[in-house]
């Protein structure tokens, strides 16, 4: 390498630089959110119209004994092997399904509550609240909601 060369390359670096800082950064259009794996369900007499995720959580977890319209909570939920019941643990509780089934034989070892009714399925869980008052579920997104309330769930 020549001499001179040495000196044009030490001279263009920082102005390459700054040419670069200067330059406006290009806009990269935000993430779309990926469609949620379930879908909250409840009885269609229930007069709630939209549940938090804590919210949802507490009735869950049997934390919460009602619903926000007054009504007494009866959740249901997949089986514990189920996709679903994963993603819902996972989104919902933060949790995954060994930790929250974890959770429940503490309480139930110490007698003072036992976990939500299990249903084996999508088709289980609406039927089981299409005919229960008082009944909240989650199905799988593709899951058809006949004779249920489909809620929408905020952050």
């Amino acid at each position: 390498m020549r001499p001179w060369s040495l000196v044009l390359l030490l001279l263009a670096a920082p102005a390459a630089a700054a040419a670069a800082a200067a330059a406006p950064a290009q806009a990269q259009a935000p993430a779309a959110a990926p469609a949620p794996a379930f879908k909250v369900i409840v009885h269609p007499a229930a007069k709630i119209t939209s549940i938090a995720k804590d919210e949802l959580s507490r009735v869950f977890l049997k934390k919460a004994t009602e619903l926000k319209d007054g009504t007494a909570a009866k959740p249901v939920d997949q089986s514990s092997g189920s996709a679903v019941r994963a993603a819902f643990s996972n989104e919902v509780h933060g949790r995954s399904v060994a930790s929250v089934k974890s959770y429940w034989q503490t309480l139930i070892f110490s007698g003072r509550a036992v976990p939500p009714r299990e249903e084996p399925g999508d088709d289980a869980v609406v039927k089981y609240v299409a005919a229960t008052p008082g009944s909240i579920g989650y199905v799988s997104a593709a899951a058809k909601e006949t004779g249920v309330k489909v809620l929408p769930v905020a952050p």
